[in-house]
């Protein structure tokens, strides 16, 4: 007997010796400021450095929609509809004009704090689940059958409710957002909707799921993530390789997007996390509301602001590829990557930049500072080992330099000094 555990021992020592090397972990995006060539696990570290986008206005949006705090682009169609206190009534609009092409009025029940609206094929979600107090016992998200509506310029339906409450809440009084219990953000995956809070008191975002059916549950906490700010619309792309969640931070006005992607399955806070700066709400107003068209491409809405400055309801389009399409890292360039000199690294008055070999392709040089700004653009022509790039006129501080040539393109974070 203790010989044949003696074996066993030693076979499984002898197996365990064969076990294949563990994976690298890291961040495997090129566009990240800590790019890993090397990592074949995302570990969620990736970083980024300050990126700012303008919002493109698509169209202003029709008076019947001053209060714009949802959208879905679902079957071809837009939804949309007011906010608290407004008529239960959804919004059909063309993405072209603004213009109403149908109302949808819900019959069975009242809009409480309407906040955001999810798709299926077959439900349209509609979230009555604003809670500004943080005292709400009657949580809901309504469920529409799409084939229940008609053709008509104005319809009226049921809604199924789907009620629900938070397992961590235990206070129930009225409160000033002072409270982590509000909710404008979900939307559907998997059998599931994905409900992201408004943390008044905290200024980050709980994740919680529960299950997209008629019925009483008590939702599931996920995650928590540090948004700083106030997550008012959230939405999953097509493909459901890519999520972004909307806000605002009130004290500031600055408004923001942050992409999710690379992720595994639904844990959409174990990806890449990212940032981008949306003009203040002093130009394009309360951001609302927001929905993927396609799998890049995304419309954003605004309530109408009125008081120091007057801001009319919108419909905004911005294109979110260059931050969430895949670069295609191939061994040429991980292999170029891995040759490069970049010196001195603190820098004073020029960066040299060198690769191992004059290849025959040129190289695109752009230094970037820590908001996403270009500060500088160079290139380094085929046949070409090295150059100088000036920085001796640049505030000291971090920046990126990314190098581009037709095998893919890498980053390294620079020091000026």
């Amino acid at each position: 007997m203790l010989k044949t555990a003696t074996h066993f021992l030693l076979l499984l020592a002898f197996v365990a010796g064969f076990s294949p090397a563990r994976a690298q972990s890291g961040c495997p995006d090129p566009r990240a400021t800590n790019y890993n060539p090397a990592a074949i696990i995302n570990d969620g570290s990736c970083q980024y450095a300050v990126t700012s986008a303008a919002l493109p206005l698509k169209t202003p949006l029709a008076s019947a929609v001053p209060e714009s705090s949802g959208l879905q682009y679902s079957s071809q169609s837009l939804w949309t509809f007011n906010d608290s206190g407004n008529q239960p009534i959804l919004f059909k609009v063309d993405s072209t004009t603004g213009n109403v092409l149908q109302q949808v009025s819900i019959s069975n029940f009242g809009n409480v704090d309407w906040e955001d609206i999810a798709a299926d094929a077959q439900y349209l979600y509609i979230g009555d689940v604003g809670n500004n107090n943080g005292n709400r016992r009657d949580l809901r998200v309504l469920r529409v059958r799409k084939s229940a509506i008609g053709p008509g310029a104005t319809e009226t339906v049921a809604a199924e409710a789907i009620a629900f409450s938070y397992p961590d809440q235990t206070n129930f009084s009225p409160g000033t957002n002072n409270h982590n219990f509000d909710c404008e953000a979900f939307f559907y995956a998997n059998d599931s909707l994905h409900l992201f809070t408004k943390n008044w008191a905290d200024l980050r975002t709980k994740y919680y799921t529960i299950p997209a059916e008629p019925g009483t549950h008590v939702a599931r906490l996920k995650a928590t993530f540090a948004v700083n700010g106030l997550i008012t619309a959230a939405d999953l792309n097509p493909t459901g390789t890519a999520a972004a969640l909307l806000g605002y931070n009130l004290s500031t006005g600055a408004t923001f997007l942050w992409l999710l992607s690379n992720f595994r399955n639904t844990q959409y806070f174990q990806g890449n996390k990212r940032r981008i700066e949306l003009p203040s709400a002093l130009l394009i107003g309360q951001a609302e509301g927001l929905c993927f068209v396609d799998r890049h491409r995304v419309f954003v809405s605004n309530e109408r602001l009125t008081g120091i400055v007057t801001v009319p309801q919108r419909l905004y389009e911005l294109n979110t590829s260059s931050w969430l399409a895949p670069i295609v890292v191939t061994a040429a360039a991980t292999a170029e990557a891995a040759g490069f000199q970049i010196s001195p690294n603190p820098a004073h008055q020029f960066l040299r930049i060198e690769r191992p070999t004059a290849s025959t392709g040129e190289l695109r040089l752009q230094l970037q500072d820590a908001r996403g700004r270009t500060v500088a653009v160079a290139s380094l022509p085929a046949g070409s080992r090295s150059r100088e790039l000036p920085v001796a006129h640049l505030a000291a501080g971090l920046y990126l330099l990314r190098v581009e040539s037709s095998a893919g393109a890498f980053s390294r974070k620079i020091e000026i000094q």
